[in-house]
């Protein structure tokens, strides 16, 4: 009998297994991703700060008209945005500047919109179709912005010099005619230069990394304990269709979006309350957000919750949707989900403060006087952010069990 086919040799052999761990990712691989983390992160805080920038006063401008009294009467000194020129050159693309507003709001939030696409790993395609578009995002962008500064410091400077009268304009949202005189810049349009500049950045630092290290799926590495390796059925991350959270935290969207879209906040001459159906007028949290901002204007240009914030709300909620359905659980999916939560709940509490104004003082927010009185638009928004946070809690749990290790191996 061969001494190796004795139980004992067997179990001398077996006794020597010790864990197999990955071996260690090269320096030319760890750069490569390196300069891929530097890039996602540049890309977020690009989208973010233009975001915020393409709200702000670009240009301090001298005209004769305001909001009230269009384009006559003495002149005026006006903080201008990009948005309310039409966004040149959108204006000519879609062949009107309300229009070109609308495309704008949207373009504005297109940057944080793709920015999660560029964090997550289960899909390689997708990142470099994120990539793409995100690309195609800037430098639209930017040309929005060139555009825009040329007529600030140039047209206009040009038509004085030539004696040619001033720069006639449209104000958009509100079809509003004015002529601006001359104008000086606005901290706004330096800090949108500087949101353009992380792109850059981004596009440089990913183009590098996803050629030398291609994304990857999501797949924990073999490992070994003991004589038993386990199989696929072994994973800390439970069954597709056991997950739990998914059911709360899609619900919870699902009720934010009825009551912030569809309830309202504040009725007018309304005898039925709460206002579930009917042919009231009412104020919903999507419109009462705009009133809110109203006391930042100095500062963010509050005509940018009309289309901008509330499409980046939407278009989160339902982003966060197609991936819960999809089951891809990960810490990406788990830390935006908690961003939006924040933000969410930040808009709500605007919009409840500007639906305040509409039931207290409705003529200082520009709407009809009347019997104004609050409803109940607010609590279907806070119980559905309720129900995310509650869902959030396993998710984050089963997003970190089911990360990759990175423990180093021991003797």
């Amino acid at each position: 009998m061969n001494d190796q086919d004795s139980p004992g040799a067997a179990e001398a052999v077996q006794g020597e297994l010790r864990p197999i761990w990955p071996a260690p990712p090269s320096p030319a691989l760890t750069t490569s991703r390196r300069r891929a983390t530097v890039a996602r992160i540049a890309a977020t805080v690009g989208g973010l700060l233009f975001f915020f920038a393409a709200w702000t006063p670009w240009a301090t401008a001298l005209t004769s008209g305001d909001l009230r009294k269009g384009a006559s009467g003495p002149q005026y000194i006006y903080s201008l945005t990009g948005a309310e020129l039409g966004a040149p050159p959108l204006d000519a693309w879609v062949g009107s500047a309300s229009s070109a507003f609308v495309w704008w709001s949207l373009l504005t939030a297109a940057g944080v919109i793709l920015a999660p696409l560029l964090w997550q790993r289960t899909q390689p395609w997708l990142v470099w179709v994120a990539g793409l578009l995100y690309a195609a995002w800037a430098a639209v962008s930017a040309t929005v912005l060139i555009q825009t500064s040329m007529i600030f410091f140039q047209t206009v400077l040009a038509l004085r010099h030539a004696a040619s009268g001033p720069y006639v304009t449209t104000l958009q949202p509100y079809g509003i005619p004015i002529r601006i005189y001359t104008a000086t810049p606005a901290f706004g349009l330096y800090l949108a230069w500087l949101a353009l500049v992380a792109p850059l950045v981004a596009l440089v630092f990913a183009t590098l990394g996803n050629i030398a290290s291609p994304p990857q799926l999501r797949v924990r590495p073999p490992t070994v304990h003991g004589e038993v390796a386990p199989s696929a059925s072994q994973s800390d991350t439970p069954a597709p269709r056991s997950l739990p959270g998914i059911g709360a935290v899609t619900g919870g969207l699902l009720l934010w979006a009825f009551g912030y879209f569809t309830q309202p906040m504040a009725t007018l001459n309304c005898a039925q309350q709460p206002l579930l159906a009917g042919s009231c007028r009412g104020l919903p949290g999507y419109s009462a957000l705009p009133l809110g901002l109203y006391a930042t204007r100095a500062l963010f240009d509050p005509i940018a919750g009309i289309w901008a914030i509330n499409g980046l709300l939407l278009a989160g909620a339902a982003l966060a949707i197609g991936t819960l359905l999809r089951r891809e659980i990960t810490r990406t999916l788990c830390s935006w989900l908690s961003g939006w939560v924040i933000f969410a709940l930040a808009c709500i509490l605007i919009a409840t403060s500007g639906a305040q104004q509409a039931v207290h003082n409705a003529a200082s927010v520009g709407l009809p006087a009347g019997a104004w009185r609050g409803d109940v638009g607010a609590v279907f928004v806070y119980l559905g952010l309720l129900l995310v946070v509650i869902g959030l809690i396993p998710l984050w749990a089963i997003a970190i069990r089911s990360a990759p290790r990175r423990d180093p191996p021991t003797n």
